[in-house]
């Protein structure tokens, strides 16, 4: 019995052994170092503890755990902290920046923490570049041109559309009084029994006159002062300055219309008003006998020039309906031109970006079963990089069942949910269409698909049908299609609504099962209408969308 237990003691010591975690030792380097006590705590998760505690001595500190492989936090305190892996058995040599804790400066001993350096690395210089890049886009003397030359310009064109509309109401104002003069005026007088009429009708309108002129007036003093652009001009544009000058002499041409006409008036405008404010503020307007003077002092003085005036309104409109095709094409131009330099820019970061992007997944690939990856897997949404996350989190499944982020990422990628989740492969469908002919989702592939959950009881089902056609007529030469899953039970109800709605495409199924349809199972859908939007490579890329949004998103799959 007592060899037994000796037995059993001497087992329990070698088990601890090989079980016990073998000690990670940090010995880190501090540049710019304004720190004096560091811990190592939790990186996650709902608690928070702290395993080790050193002190910064002579910017440098020594840290010695028995921790499981797994990624840790050094906390520096006041907010200033830097993810860590602890790898049992390794000794990390590293120096950091404190002004830049995400940075390694440099490490060695642990290929898991140099793995960690480079991807910080890549990640600054994505950073960086954005950066270095928009820097110089802000600086390029073209684009400042352009982009100056776009923001007046646009300021501009809105003026002149203003001025254009108060002088239409001026012209308008003006031909009431003269509608209501006509016919009522008999040499220089108005008629006895239309006198005061025509005076309430002239003394409003002469207002509204004065008031919409006013800007019109405003403008020709300000013009210069403010859209002034006789300054440099950009070389190899020549065509464009031509429509520019031409575009401004129309301008200039048509406003001496409105100048040379409503212009000419409106010092006897002033006057005759000032007339009439003077008997008002004087309680002499209500008499019946001033105001029969004052209209005839308008028909002396306003009458006999308005017909004309009025007249130049048709040649005014004229003129103004070519001058904004013109404003329209030189707006355009000029958007173009700052696009232009702009895409130069952004290509030069979509090519580097797509360079930092490429090597980055490559080296999450390369260690997809290190735990350290977790730390930047996220950099790549899983909506746009579902087989990226898909690989990485099999690998580390595998190696780290039991691991809490792990865990719960590979039952989320195998749960319903995931399968039809933003950004994944959509499920293959074969089902019988109304003439029993079995049709595929996966035959589709190649075009931008909308698979739409629907049946012919389902009022907004029906209401949203329109639509949906109406897209498919517009974008189905272009490479869009349809595919139509029904729950309904009955089969004369489910092709009466087809033809009824007119859903012409051929690509629609149903197993005539309702609720319990295979389909809508396979999707987890429990609601209808319900839509997957699905890309060119069968990835679903929109969930729902209805309406205006849908068109949106069609148009934008089927251009790309």
């Amino acid at each position: 019995m007592k060899k037994y237990s000796v037995l059993l003691v001497v087992l329990g010591l070698i088990m601890n052994v090989l079980y016990a975690q073998a000690p990670t030792k940090f010995q880190v380097e501090l540049l710019n170092n304004h720190f004096n006590k560091v811990n190592l705590t939790n990186a996650y998760g709902n608690s928070s503890q702290t395993y080790a505690t050193a002190d910064i001595v002579g910017d440098k500190f020594n840290m010695t755990v028995s921790l499981q492989n797994d990624i840790y936090r050094f906390d520096f305190g006041n907010g200033s902290s830097m993810l860590v892996v602890v790898t049992p058995g390794e000794t990390v040599n590293m120096t950091v920046d404190a002004e830049n804790l995400q940075q390694i400066v440099s490490v060695s001993g642990s290929e898991t923490m140099q793995f960690v350096k480079d991807m910080s690395t890549l990640a600054m210089r994505r950073k960086t570049s954005v950066d270095s890049i928009n820097k110089k886009l802000q600086e390029d003397p073209e684009k400042i041109y352009w982009g100056d030359f776009l923001q007046k310009f646009n300021l501009y064109r809105q003026t002149n559309d203003d001025v254009d509309e108060y002088l239409l109401l001026s012209y308008d104002d003006l031909d009431s009084v003269y509608q209501a003069l006509k016919g009522s005026v008999s040499g220089g007088k108005v008629k006895g029994n239309a006198a005061l009429e025509c005076a309430d009708v002239a003394n409003r309108m002469l207002k509204k006159l004065e008031i919409n002129y006013a800007p019109f007036a405003n403008y020709q003093d300000n013009v210069d002062r403010y859209y002034d652009f006789s300054g440099k001009r950009m070389p190899g544009m020549d065509q464009f300055y031509q429509l520019f000058d031409q575009y401004q002499s129309d301008l200039k041409a048509r406003q001496d219309i409105a100048k040379n006409s409503l212009g000419t008036l409106m010092p006897k405008v002033k006057q005759l008003l000032a007339v009439r404010d003077s008997m008002a503020y004087n309680n002499l307007w209500e008499k019946k006998g001033n105001q029969t003077k004052w209209i005839n002092q308008v028909a002396q003085e306003l009458y006999p020039s308005m017909g004309s005036v009025v007249s130049q309104k048709a040649a005014y409109e004229k003129l103004m309906a070519n001058d904004k095709q013109n404003a329209d094409r030189l707006f355009t131009m000029v958007q173009e031109k700052v696009s232009k330099v702009v895409g130069r820019y952004q290509q030069s970061y979509n090519d580097l970006d797509a360079y930092i992007t490429s090597k980055m997944k490559d080296e999450i690939k390369s260690h997809k079963e290190d735990i350290g990856v977790l730390m930047f897997l996220d950099i790549f949404p899983r909506e746009q990089n579902a087989t990226l996350h898909a690989e990485v989190i099999t690998a580390l499944h595998g190696k780290y069942p039991d691991h809490l982020i792990v865990k719960d990422r590979w039952n989320y990628m195998n749960s319903p949910a995931s399968r039809v989740a933003v950004g994944a492969i959509a499920p293959d469908l074969e089902f019988p269409d109304p003439d029993g002919k079995m049709r595929k989702l996966s035959d589709l592939r190649g075009k931008v698909v909308l698979l739409d959950f629907w049946a012919s009881w389902c009022g907004p089902c029906r209401r949203e049908n329109p639509n949906v056609t109406k897209i498919y007529a517009q974008y189905h030469d272009k490479g869009f299609e349809v595919f139509s899953v029904s729950l309904d039970s009955d089969a004369a109800s489910w092709k009466r609504a087809i033809e009824a709605d007119k859903l012409v495409w051929p690509n629609h199924v149903s197993d005539l099962k309702k609720w319990q349809s295979q389909a809508a199972a396979i999707y987890g859908v429990r609601s209808i209408p319900s839509t997957f939007l699905l890309d060119k490579e069968g990835r679903i890329v929109q969930r729902d969308l209805r309406g205006a949004d849908l068109e949106r998103a069609v148009k934008q799959l089927v251009e790309q």
